[in-house]
């Protein structure tokens, strides 16, 4: 057999291997999660949110939006201390993300997740919201500014008081995807390299990802992985990584929300970011 043959044979052999290997258990820490959030009917789809009461008092609500693979659970380390500061804290899985639907034969777009937001806000009755978001949370987070910016849907987006944004390749022409997402964004190899995620390609994917001080433990990354595995969850990673083209193709719309708002904005940059390198915040200075 020649190279090829071979190279088919082997990624036909690993691929009937992952499939008939079965979804990880949830782990302790990540089933309490799921059983302190509710789920929200959005379009015959389910989606998962919690809403946490706060210590503080001064009637302020948080909304916090996730990264990319992850969900909600992103925020679990530091809700402690976003309680001392707000009243209402309310975290959702986007569609395709956590413990939310994860349908395989689905288009997902930023601005679906920015109407789903929406539609918790509005079921929770908020009226102003304070924004905390990272990496592709800053771009849906974008979006629900340029909603408020225009005042589109006026009877659906409360008062945006202040944004906080944190590490996410917002800027098209400073962001550098690593090698894995260009895989998952290639229209060939993505469906198949979607279904081959074991978690030792996961974990040291991911781990790249963070800075040398703040590595999470492998405990931590068998959490973040077993909640992407959940629902087969990552059979559809090439399909959620196309936030990355939609980021180009709204560019105008999405940084000129961040030109134009009158919303206080405060931007976290961690420099050891590979994603986005440090012309990231000069671009954005």
């Amino acid at each position: 057999m020649g190279l090829k043959t071979w190279l088919a044979a082997i990624i036909v052999i690993i691929s009937v291997i992952f499939i008939m290997y079965p979804e990880p258990d949830l782990t302790p820490k990540v089933t309490a999660w799921k059983e302190g959030g509710k789920y929200l009917q959005y379009k015959g789809y389910q989606i998962f949110y919690r809403v946490e009461d706060g210590v503080s008092k001064d009637g302020r609500t948080l909304l916090c939006l996730h990264g990319y693979p992850t969900s909600s659970y992103d925020w679990i380390k530091i809700l402690g201390g976003l309680k001392e500061q707000f009243s209402k804290i309310i975290m959702y899985d986007y569609i395709g993300f956590g413990f939310s639907d994860k349908p395989d034969n689905h288009t997902y777009t930023i601005m679906e997740q920015a109407d789903i937001g929406e539609r918790i806000l509005k079921e929770l009755k908020v009226n102003k919201v304070h924004i905390l978001a990272h990496d592709y949370g800053d771009t849906v987070a974008l979006e629900l500014l340029a909603r408020y910016n225009n005042k589109e849907n006026k009877d659906r987006i409360p008062e945006i008081q202040t944004l906080c944004l944190s590490n996410g390749g917002i800027f098209p022409e400073t962001n550098s995807p690593r090698p894995v997402q260009k895989l998952l964004l290639n229209p060939y190899a993505g469906p198949i390299a979607s279904r081959l995620m074991f978690f030792f390609i996961f974990k040291k994917t991911f781990g790249e990802i963070f800075g040398p001080e703040t590595i999470p433990l492998e405990d931590d990354l068998w959490d973040f992985f077993v909640i992407i595995m959940h629902k087969n969850g990552h059979v559809i990673s090439h399909r959620l990584m196309q936030y990355i083209t939609q980021r180009i193709e709204f560019k105008d719309r999405w940084v000129g929300a961040l030109k134009n708002t009158q919303v206080k904005v405060h931007m976290i940059y961690g420099p050891a970011d590979p994603v986005n390198p440090d012309s990231f915040i000069d671009f954005y200075n």
